[in-house]
């Protein structure tokens, strides 16, 4: 089309018998741009061009191994796309004349730094060269493979795209396999034709991240990470003794630099002096850090303070990663567990209405990831003691102490389900009794010693894990929670069940624990849990935060993806 105009111009300039000298430079000029001897690729030429490339070309086309499935975009995806196309130009003309919607998705390429996305990783240097000499073709080049080149490129690069904003990088099972979260499954080879037929490719890329609140802040909080870091970063501070309200020294003046540009903290120009309004900056910045608020500058506030702007950068590069591993409709209402965070909050039209700390597994005992489903409120729970405990926590004290039973409300059973029978201690024969002999199971009855505590939140999942209150109040105090088996353990679980259930059965609840028996209350319609692994977040009001690496999963995962960028 392009080329067809020029020519009507140059026509012009040719047939007028003036020598008017701005016809002369009109005539040598489009001369200079366009080839009269080499007409614009015909159809057949381009289909031609297409299937040839298509033939050759290397899988990946890209590049990057995503976990143990094939290579995506495969050769086979674009054959498809291109097979249901008619082998016909998405991205541009035969003329040459890029379409509005590679300019576009040209466009979103360059910005994909904005989700923690690399543009390299897109071929986006091939691709801008491929533009250009599509606009400025050598009179000896042929402009048909040259096409398909650009063309296959740039649909290699949307699928390659898209899939990484939408689904991620590299599988979960890479980093750990007991994440066990399906990431998303877009039909992305539907949606792109779509689009191309309907002119909605904007909006279609649009669509394509995590829509996610939690994204969409964490996505803002990396681009002020990258405004520090453009400025240069922030101050370091030199090892040194712990500071404390009352200290002096320049060291406390490049702590107070340090967090003059924290949310909430003082004049960076305050002087040497330790004073309170540093200790609250220093609690602040402590809270936001997954640290013990003491408001001192001690060995583990000092390492945090001390990480280079490009090392949170990262950090939170790898949580924007996470949350595409996660399901794209959480439910409404719905419960959010994140256990870097030690938190738990029930969401309500796409916002928090409520939140409680948690104490969540050891690290030896990891809460695992995955999402599901609350079903019922179980009052007065008795615990059914898992092995591993009896052997390992209760067997020392109730060889040593009988009495330890009554203490505790422990019993101790023979057989399973309805058919159990209770065994009275002294038949047992103790030194028989050990790791692999052990033929019965301990159960605790409700009652205040109860590990359990008064409710039990029931989930349907595989891995025997599950919600529930607990009698050591105390452990909700600490930073530092990973403490449990595994299961979750909630702060203020009479106010979560609550929440969850409706004033009928709320009043059943009630009734419930007047008494010590064990009732189960269905919770209608069921309520989404997802559990989660976010070290790094923002909150409703957009500040950043993070958490401890509980579980030591940001480097297994850092190494995936270095593995993928690798071998792109």
């Amino acid at each position: 089309m392009r080329k067809t105009f020029m020519l009507i111009l140059l026509a012009t300039a040719m047939s007028c018998g003036s020598r008017d000298p701005i016809l002369t430079r009109l005539e040598e000029r489009l001369k200079s741009v366009v080839d009269l001897g080499r007409p614009d690729p015909t159809r057949d030429d381009v289909q031609q061009a297409l299937t040839q490339q298509l033939r050759v070309t290397p899988v990946p086309v890209t590049g990057g191994a995503k976990g143990a499935n094939p290579v995506f975009p495969t050769r086979e995806t674009l054959t498809k796309f291109y097979s249901s196309n008619g082998h016909r130009l998405a991205w541009c003309d035969p003329s040459g004349e890029i379409l509005p919607t590679a300019k576009s998705l040209l466009e979103t390429l360059r910005r994909s730094g904005e989700h923690g996305l690399a543009p390299e990783d897109y071929a986006l240097g091939r691709l801008d060269f491929l533009a250009a000499r599509i606009g400025k073709p050598a009179p000896d080049e042929d402009l048909a493979a040259r096409l398909a080149d650009f063309d296959l490129l740039m649909t290699a690069a949307f699928l390659r795209y898209a899939s990484d904003l939408s689904s991620g990088r590299v599988h979960p099972d890479e980093v750990r396999d007991d994440w066990h979260t399906n990431p998303p499954e877009l039909d992305l080879l539907s949606g792109l034709e779509q689009a191309l037929k309907g002119g909605s490719l904007p909006k279609l890329l649009e669509a394509l991240p995590p829509p996610h609140t939690g994204y969409e802040r964490l996505r803002k909080a990396l681009k002020d990470l990258r405004d520090i870091e453009a400025a240069g970063g922030w101050p370091k501070i030199p090892e040194g003794p712990e500071l404390k309200p009352g200290s002096r020294g320049p060291r406390v003046a490049l702590l107070r630099q340090r967090l003059s540009g924290d949310a909430g903290q003082t004049d960076a120009d305050a002087g040497e002096l330790y004073d309170g309004a540093l200790a609250d900056s220093v609690r602040h910045f402590q809270e936001h850090h997954g640290l013990q608020p003491d408001g001192k500058l001690g060995a583990a506030t000092l390492a945090e303070l001390n990480r280079p702007v490009g090392w949170r950068i990262r950090q939170v590069e790898l949580n924007l990663e996470r949350y595409r591993w996660i399901p794209r409709q959480l439910g409404d209402p719905h419960v959010l567990v994140n256990i870097p965070g030690f938190h738990l909050e029930l969401a309500r039209g796409g916002a928090s209405v409520w939140s409680t700390r948690i104490v969540v597994g050891k690290a030896l005992k990891p809460t695992p990831v995955f999402s599901d489903n609350i079903v019922a409120i179980v009052a007065n729970p008795p615990w059914n003691v898992p092995e591993s405990i009896a052997l390992g926590e209760y067997l020392p004290e109730l060889r040593d102490d009988p009495k330890a039973f009554e203490r505790h409300g422990l019993r101790i059973l023979e057989g399973t389900g309805e058919d159990a029978q209770e065994v009275k201690p002294s038949k047992v024969d103790w030194d028989e009794i050990g790791d692999g002999k052990f033929p019965y199971h301990l159960r605790q009855d409700p009652g205040p010693e109860n590990a359990l505590g008064r409710v039990k939140f029931h989930l349907t999942n595989e891995y025997n894990i599950y919600l529930h209150d607990t009698p050591a109040r105390s452990l909700f105090g600490q930073a530092d929670r990973d403490l449990s088996h595994g299961c979750i353990r909630v702060e203020k679980p009479l106010e979560l069940a609550g929440l969850l259930l409706g004033d009928s059965a709320r009043d059943e609840l009630r009734e419930a624990l007047e008494t010590t028996e064990e009732r189960h209350i269905p919770v209608k319609p069921q309520v989404p849990i997802h559990i989660l692994y976010l070290t790094a977040w923002a909150d409703q009001s957009g500040q950043l935060r993070f958490g401890q690496d509980v579980y030591e999963l940001d480097g297994p995962q850092r190494t995936a993806l270095d593995r993928v960028t690798t071998s792109r």
